[in-house]
């Protein structure tokens, strides 16, 4: 995800690639990790799965369940994959979690989970739409570094749209919600109801758009280094 969509090979990768490469499956998009061990080649596994999983790819003994799994491979989890990638979004505004438990405290719960589920699933309806707008920017502006924040912003939409980042999506709707919610000072349930579904998911795409992901991919890829030299990871 974090490479624009490039082909990323098993024999080229490590235990931290699939939260530091953000590792996808080629055919559904899930989340894979690298499993290695003396009998078997190196290969990307699944997760296990949390939603009902149609993969082709996705090979019940290898996934389902940590039998047969080295320490090295206990180590890549789902929730570790998902908090490196919130945490890429969040580092752009010091008050992103609080922001969220905001809104959750502002507006009724039974309202902001209905809420949530529409533009959720109209997130997921139109993501492929979304990915074509992000891809509509002007020549004069172009350079390779943009073309690759740009791509990983795409990557990052289609995978927001897979049941199983449902939360994560979640989250980014509640914090998109108190951008158009700030300036209300009365109640927060009425004006709620006066926003589209399709309003909020324009918010997540230039928020995924506007994320600097490179510069964040390369200070927390540094971090992660001199934690190796000193030990510590």
């Amino acid at each position: 995800m974090y490479q624009g969509g490039m082909i990323v090979c098993a024999d080229d990768a490590d235990y931290s690639s699939y939260s530091r490469l953000g590792l996808r499956c080629l055919e559904c998009g899930e989340e894979v990790y690298l499993k290695s061990g003396s009998e078997k080649k190196p290969h990307f596994a699944h997760f296990q799965a949390t939603y009902y999983s149609k993969c082709p790819l996705r090979v019940t003994g290898y996934s389902e369940g940590s039998s047969g799994l080295t320490p090295e491979d206990k180590k890549q989890r789902r929730e570790l994959f998902q908090n490196y990638f919130l945490s890429m979004i969040a580092s752009s505004d010091d008050n992103f979690y609080q922001k969220i438990q905001v809104v959750k405290e502002k507006i009724n719960t039974q309202k902001l989970n209905n809420f949530t589920e529409a533009c959720c699933n109209h997130f997921s309806d139109n993501s492929s739409q979304l990915v074509t707008e992000c891809r509509i920017f002007s020549s004069k502006t172009y350079d390779q570094n943009l073309l690759l924040q740009i791509l990983i912003a795409c990557e990052a939409i289609d995978y927001l749209s897979l049941s199983s980042s449902r939360i994560l999506l979640e989250q980014l709707v509640h914090y998109s919600l108190d951008k158009f919610c700030i300036t209300i000072t009365d109640n927060w349930d009425n004006y709620v109801t006066q926003i589209k579904p399709n309003e909020i998911i324009q918010q997540i795409k230039d928020i995924l758009i506007n994320v600097s992901w490179l510069s964040i991919l390369s200070e927390l890829q540094e971090i992660q280094r001199s934690r190796r030299i000193y030990g510590f990871g």
